[in-house]
């Protein structure tokens, strides 16, 4: 089950491969109710494991990734930089749905639309995430859970620790805020030591 904790002075939600299932399923419902798109674009990294679990639950065979980065640095947030254009059919007579895991501050999902879904022409494109902030400057079309926390998601806790540990020295130092950390990623402290050695972990 999906559960809150507090730590280092912050909330985190983590989150389990059977809460992404519950929570795509969720998302599922919400789509089919009101849109019926005919392909997805899946956001790379965590966008692509949802589109796919998206694409088996409502039948969409086509999934295109998209390559976007917004991260500058620890806390930060720079200009949106696309890494990998999608080989995208022409999209006149297209439903296309847009799919990232959350939407944070939005840049991510806006940039999208406007560099490389709309300049196509769809016929229609819709966006959806399983996450919200409360800030996020753009809202998604379908969405499950708006949260303020610091989401742990199982495909992206090795990162996790990364920025985390590279925010906070003490977790380089075995505190027990780092077993603990360490014990919820399901990180072992001799992978997390190799991190922080190989300058992988801290600045």
């Amino acid at each position: 089950m999906a559960r809150e904790l507090t730590l280092l002075g912050r909330s985190f939600l983590l989150l389990a491969w059977e809460d992404i299932m519950e929570q795509v399923e969720q998302l599922a419902s919400k789509i089919e109710k009101t849109y019926s798109p005919d392909m997805i674009v899946g956001i790379l990294r965590g966008g692509l494991f949802v589109a796919n679990l998206l694409s088996d639950i409502l039948g969409i065979d086509e999934v295109h990734p998209l390559g976007l980065k917004s991260y500058r640095g620890v806390g930060e947030r720079g200009e949106v930089k696309i890494y990998h254009w999608p080989k995208l059919p022409p999209l006149e007579s297209r439903s296309v749905l847009l799919v990232d895991d959350v939407s944070d501050e939005g840049k991510t999902l806006q940039t999208a639309i406007n560099r490389i879904i709309l300049p196509l022409g769809p016929k229609m494109v819709k966006t959806a995430v399983l996450h919200i902030k409360p800030w996020t400057t753009f809202h998604p079309n379908y969405y499950v859970v708006v949260t303020s926390s610091w989401i742990l998601y199982p495909w992206s806790r090795y990162e996790s620790w990364r920025q985390l540990s590279k925010m906070h020295a003490e977790l380089t130092r075995g505190s027990e805020a780092a077993q603990t950390l360490l014990s919820v990623l399901g990180i072992s402290r001799e992978r997390a030591a190799r991190l922080v050695r190989d300058g992988a972990g801290v600045d």
